[in-house]
């Protein structure tokens, strides 16, 4: 009887620990669609807005609002979200290593998303861009299905030898000459705004992209 006790005893106390060392995870906070809005977050223990984690093992609670968005984190290791139809409180146990993480609402991938490293990585990589203007001065950019703030290497296709390709917005105004035929690359950084890209001779038919950070 005594051996009974004793064993149901070192069961507590190893749940106890067991309960313990989760508690002492960092615990990160996931915010999206409150009041329905189309804003998403995840901030430290401070408040402050993730930007850089240590790799290790960290808690995350997720405040989802609303039946229309979900919040989902993926990166190295990672891929935990939760469900468009659920509303309420819900906790993950998650393992950051080295890398890119990325959280983003599924239904709403451009407007609600956000990036940060972790580890060894300190700076995301630069994301990459097609450019591409014919002859006809039609234009394209892809993909802009995912685009964020942040730097990007933008190839740029150039086939009119009487019109040039334009990129213009927030800190960044480039272009190829109209005499130009050929292709170029140009490292740009995109901030949070909007961007209008395609003829430089012809604005009716320029596009516009956003960043929202």
């Amino acid at each position: 009887m005594r051996a009974l006790i004793l064993v149901a005893a070192l069961l507590v106390v190893g749940a106890a620990g067991a309960g313990s060392a989760g508690a002492d995870n960092p615990v990160l906070t996931g915010d999206v669609a409150a009041n329905d809005s189309f804003d998403i977050s995840l901030v430290d223990g401070t408040g402050a807005k993730v930007k850089h984690l240590a790799a290790g093992t960290y808690t995350m609670v997720v405040h989802d609002h609303s039946l229309h968005h979900n919040f989902h984190l993926t990166g190295p290791g990672v891929d935990v979200t939760t469900d468009v139809l659920f509303v309420g409180d819900q906790t993950f146990t998650i393992a950051v290593g080295d890398g890119l993480y990325t959280y983003i609402c599924d239904p709403h991938p451009q407007t609600m998303r956000g990036i940060f490293t972790a580890g060894s990585v300190t700076a995301p990589p630069p994301g990459k861009l097609v450019a591409s203007l014919s002859a006809a001065s039609s234009s394209t950019l892809r993909p802009l299905d995912s685009t964020h703030a942040g730097t990007y290497v933008i190839t740029v296709s150039d086939r009119s030898s009487t019109d040039g390709f334009r990129l213009s917005g927030p800190g960044v105004s480039r272009a190829t000459t109209a005499r130009f035929t050929g292709t170029v690359k140009w490292t740009v950084a995109l901030r949070k705004g909007n961007y209008e890209y395609g003829s430089t001779r012809f604005s009716k038919q320029r596009k516009v992209f956003t960043i929202y950070g």
